[in-house]
C-alpha cells in the first residue's frame, strides 16, 4: 500500500502526471510586464522598450499599410461589445457585425507593425514607420471609476476604436501619441474592453523619449453630453538616464504639471478625484492613490526584480507587501542596458532568490535539484507538490514578447527595430524586424488557428515548444532550448551592424524605398529561419523526453542562422 504522504510515493505521482500531462494547464494571468529604459541610459543611445503581453493565448503580428484619405474624412468608428467569452461566441459576433459608434476624422495613417492577441486579434502593441512604439498593461482602479457608456478602449476589437492602433497609426512621436489617445479619450469616453472595470498604463516610446501613460474610468456617472473628459490620464517620462518598469499596478505618484517635460495629463486629473472624494485640496495629491487599485504581490514583486536587475547596488528589498513594497518610478541603471540584457530580464524567473521556486525542497532529490524542477508548469502539479509559484516577470502565458529599439542616428526604416518572440521569452527566439519591413511571411502574419493544432503556423510550434518545456523534464529540456535561441540572437546581434550599414548605403544611393526591400528581406529569412527550427525542435523535444526510445532515429538539434548580407547589396 503506498503512503501518499510519504516524499517518494508524491514524486512518484509527479513524474506520472507529468507524463501523462505534456499540455498541463497554467492558472490564467491576464498581465504583462514593460521595462522602460531612457537613451543616456543605454549601450547605444538607443531608447528600449522590452515588453510581454501575458493574456494566456497566442499572438499575432502583421503589417497595417500607411493609407492617404481625401481631406475631412470621417471614418466610421465601430465596437463590439460584449467581448466573447469563447471561440463560438467570437464567431457569432463576426457574423452579427460591429456596431458604428461614432466618426473619426483622419486625413492619413502610418505603416505600422501591429501586434495583437486573443480570437479577436485586438491590438496590444506595435511600431510604426516612424519608429512610434506602444505596449499594454492592464492596471487595477479604485471602485466609481468605471463607465460602460466609453466607445474606446486600449485593444478594442477595430482599430478605429482602439487607443493603441490610434496612435501607431496617427502619430509619429511619444509626446504625439499621448496628446492623439488622450483626446480620445475625452471626446468619447474610455472603457477597457477586455476588462471594464480596469484602467491601462500604455508604454510609449520613440528614439527620443520614453513614457508611461495611465488612463483610468471617468466615474460611473459620465455621459457623452456632460461636457466633462471621458476619461482621466496622465503621462510621466521616464528620465533619459534611468529605467522605469510597469507591471500591472499603477506607477505614478506625486504629479508636477508645470514640470511639461516629463508629465502631461487630462485637464480633469484633480478635478475628478475631488469630484469623488478621492483626494481633497490641501492633501498631497498621488496619483497611484487617487486613482488606482491597492495592486498585490503579484505586482511588487516584478517591479522589485526588473529595478533590481538593472540596479543591484541599490539594495532594493521585496516583502512581499505592496503596500510598503512601493519603489522609485525610475532608477539609474549599474552599467548601460543593451538589448540582449532586456533579453534576460524578460526571461527572468527569480532565479537566485528567495522566490526561485527550482530552490523549493519539493523539487529537490537526495540532496539535488530533480530534473522535474520548474520555474513554471502546470496548476495541478504544484497543487500536488503544495508550492505556489510567484508571478515573475516570464510566465509561459506570453503570447508574445517584443524589444523595441530606437535610434535616432539612423534614417527611421533603418534606425527602429522591432525584436519580436512568439510565445514566452524564456522558450522563445527574439527576431529583428525593422520599421522599414512592408510585408511578414504568410505563416507569420495570419491569427493562429484556434480550433486545431496547425503545425505550419509559428504560434503553434512555439507554444509546442514552451509546453513540451515546461511539463517534461525542464532542467535539461530548457538548455536544450537555449542551445537554439541564445546562439540564433547572438548571430542576429553580431551581424546587426553590417546589416545597417549596407541598409544606409541604399538609402543614400537608392532611397528608402529600396533600402525598405532589403530590410523586408532580411526579416522575412530571418523568421523563416526561426519558424523552420521550431518546427524542428517540437520533433526534437517530443523525441527525446516524450518518446524516449533509443531505437528510434532522433533528429538533431535545430540551428537558426542569420541571413547572408550581399557584398554589395
Amino acid at each position: 500500500m503506498i503512503n501518499t504522504d510519504s516524499t517518494n510515493a508524491r514524486r512518484a505521482v509527479t513524474l506520472l502526471l507529468v507524463l501523462y500531462s505534456v499540455w498541463g494547464t497554467t492558472r490564467p494571468v491576464a498581465a504583462c510586464t514593460t521595462v522602460m529604459v531612457g537613451k543616456r541610459a543605454t549601450e547605444d543611445g538607443s531608447v528600449l522598450m522590452a515588453s510581454s503581453c501575458d493574456g494566456d493565448v497566442m499572438g499575432l503580428i502583421y503589417v497595417m499599410p500607411a493609407k492617404t484619405y481625401p481631406p475631412d474624412t470621417k471614418l466610421p468608428m465601430y465596437w463590439n461589445v460584449p467581448r466573447p467569452k469563447n471561440y463560438e461566441e467570437y464567431q457569432a459576433n463576426v457574423r452579427r457585425g460591429y456596431d458604428l459608434v461614432g466618426y473619426l476624422p483622419t486625413t492619413e495613417t502610418y505603416r505600422s507593425i501591429i501586434l495583437a492577441g486573443n480570437v479577436e486579434s485586438m491590438t496590444t502593441g506595435g511600431l510604426n514607420e516612424h519608429g512610434l512604439s506602444i505596449a499594454i498593461e492592464f492596471l487595477p482602479m479604485r471602485a466609481g471609476l468605471a463607465c460602460d457608456r466609453g466607445v474606446v478602449g486600449p485593444n478594442s476589437n477595430h482599430w478605429t476604436t482602439s487607443l493603441i492602433a490610434n496612435g501607431l497609426l496617427r502619430a509619429k512621436t511619444a509626446r504625439e501619441a499621448i496628446r492623439v489617445i488622450g483626446s480620445m479619450i475625452d471626446e468619447y469616453g474610455f472603457l477597457y474592453y477586455r476588462a471594464p472595470s480596469a484602467g491601462v498604463a500604455l508604454p510609449i516610446a520613440d528614439d527620443q523619449e520614453t513614457w508611461l501613460m495611465e488612463i483610468f474610468g471617468p466615474g460611473e456617472n459620465w455621459t457623452p453630453d456632460s461636457g466633462k473628459p471621458g476619461g482621466v490620464w496622465c503621462a510621466q517620462r521616464i528620465p533619459d538616464g534611468q529605467v522605469g518598469c510597469s507591471a500591472n499596478r499603477s506607477r505614478i505618484g506625486k504629479v508636477d504639471l508645470d514640470d511639461e517635460d516629463h508629465f502631461m495629463a487630462s485637464a480633469n486629473i484633480f478635478s475628478l478625484a475631488q469630484e469623488l472624494k478621492f483626494w481633497q485640496p490641501g492633501q498631497p495629491f498621488v496619483w497611484y492613490e487617487a486613482y488606482g487599485g491597492p495592486g498585490s504581490k503579484y505586482n511588487s514583486l516584478r517591479e522589485w526584480r526588473a529595478l533590481s536587475l538593472a540596479a543591484p547596488s541599490l539594495g532594493l528589498k521585496a516583502t512581499g507587501d505592496p503596500a510598503v513594497d512601493r519603489y522609485p518610478f525610475s532608477v539609474k541603471p549599474d552599467k548601460p542596458i543593451e538589448v540582449r540584457t532586456l533579453m534576460d530580464i524578460m526571461r527572468d524567473g527569480y532565479e537566485g532568490t528567495p522566490f526561485d521556486l527550482t530552490k523549493n525542497p519539493a523539487f529537490q532529490t537526495k540532496g539535488h535539484k530533480s530534473p522535474l524542477a520548474r520555474p513554471w508548469g502546470s496548476a495541478e502539479l504544484f497543487d500536488l507538490l503544495d508550492v505556489r509559484p510567484e508571478r515573475a516577470i516570464c510566465t509561459p502565458t506570453s503570447g508574445y514578447v517584443f524589444i523595441a529599439q530606437l535610434r535616432d542616428a539612423l534614417p527611421d526604416p533603418i534606425g527602429n527595430c522591432l525584436w519580436f518572440a512568439y510565445g514566452p521569452a524564456n522558450t522563445s527566439c527574439f527576431v529583428p524586424v525593422y520599421a522599414g519591413a512592408t510585408e511578414l511571411p504568410d505563416s507569420w502574419d495570419q491569427p493562429a488557428d484556434f480550433t486545431r493544432i496547425d503545425r505550419k503556423q509559428p504560434q503553434w510550434n512555439f507554444r509546442l515548444v514552451q509546453n513540451l518545456t515546461n511539463n517534461l523534464r525542464y532542467q535539461d529540456a530548457i538548455k536544450d532550448v537555449q542551445h537554439v535561441l541564445k546562439p540564433a540572437e547572438e548571430r542576429f546581434l553580431g551581424v546587426q551592424p553590417e546589416l545597417e550599414k549596407a541598409a544606409s548605403r541604399i538609402f543614400e544611393k537608392h532611397g528608402a524605398q529600396r533600402a525598405e526591400a532589403f530590410l523586408n528581406d532580411y526579416a522575412q529569412q530571418s523568421m523563416m529561419q526561426a519558424g523552420h527550427a521550431y518546427h524542428e525542435l517540437v520533433d526534437y523535444l517530443m523525441f527525446r523526453y516524450l518518446i524516449g526510445d533509443k531505437e528510434l532515429a532522433q533528429p538533431p538539434l535545430p540551428r537558426i542562422a542569420a541571413p547572408v548580407i550581399p557584398d554589395k547589396p
